[in-house]
């Protein structure tokens, strides 16, 4: 008996002009601000219907990349990294609730993306940036609660990011600093847990003024480590 190959489902026109579209803000040809064609342009450059561009322009709209103004026309937008963060930890919030990341999945990345940066934070990090960082530090190691002391914890974290002067990193542990405000504030409330934070901290503020990487990223290895004991209690990690 013959047999069928499955057919391929082909994107719809809609999707196609999306696809066409993204690839020509990517390669620079609009640039933020800059009006699109008209729809009917639009829809003689394409060869396809004004319904199939509305699709397209809504689609792209409702993902952030075009701005719809009233007298101005279909703009495309400028892309804000707030929003990608804020995108990022409702993922990553929904995912944990689903349990589609667990606590070790985060620790994983976390791991991978921190003694990284720690070591461009080294190559990189101006005097401002280590002044800022050190302050954090201090302003966390004069915290008199848990939630105090957790804000300034995630922001020691963040201004190491901000060292690298790399604006992914940064984006990053943002979005993974906010799924963990909860967990960084209960692990706070346990004996001695800020003290030993607060050495770890020390630690790689120390290596990161020294300049040596390999010192830096054994530290944060360190403290990661030791902030493991907490992952289980909770969405997210701690410190």
């Amino acid at each position: 008996m013959a047999e069928f190959v499955p057919l391929t489902r082909q994107p719809s026109l809609a999707v196609r002009v999306t696809e066409e579209l993204l690839e020509a803000i990517a390669a620079g040809r609009f640039r933020p601000g800059e009006r699109l064609p008209s729809e009917r342009d639009m829809s003689d450059q394409f060869g396809v219907s004004r319904t199939v561009i509305r699709e397209a322009v809504r689609g792209l709209h409702a993902k952030g990349v075009l701005e719809i103004t009233t007298g101005k026309g279909v703009q495309i937008a400028t892309v804000s990294s707030s929003r990608v963060t804020e995108a990022l930890e409702l993922y990553l919030r929904g995912a944990q609730s689903q349990e589609i990341i667990r606590p070790e999945h985060i620790a994983e990345v976390r791991e991978t993306l921190e003694t990284r940066l720690v070591e461009i934070a080294c190559e990189r990090a101006t005097a401002d940036d280590l002044a800022a960082i050190e302050r954090e530090h201090e302003l966390m190691s004069a915290a008199h609660d848990p939630e105090t002391a957790a804000r300034h914890d995630a922001e020691f974290h963040r201004l190491l990011a901000v060292g690298t002067h790399n604006a992914l990193y940064l984006t990053l542990i943002e979005s993974i600093n906010a799924t963990m405000r909860t967990i960084r504030a209960n692990s706070f409330t346990v004996e001695g847990r800020l003290a030993v934070a607060l050495e770890e901290h020390e630690a790689v503020l120390d290596a990161v003024r020294a300049r040596d990487a390999a010192a830096s990223r054994e530290a944060m290895q360190r403290h990661l480590d030791d902030s493991q004991k907490f992952y289980g209690q909770g969405s997210g990690a701690t410190s």
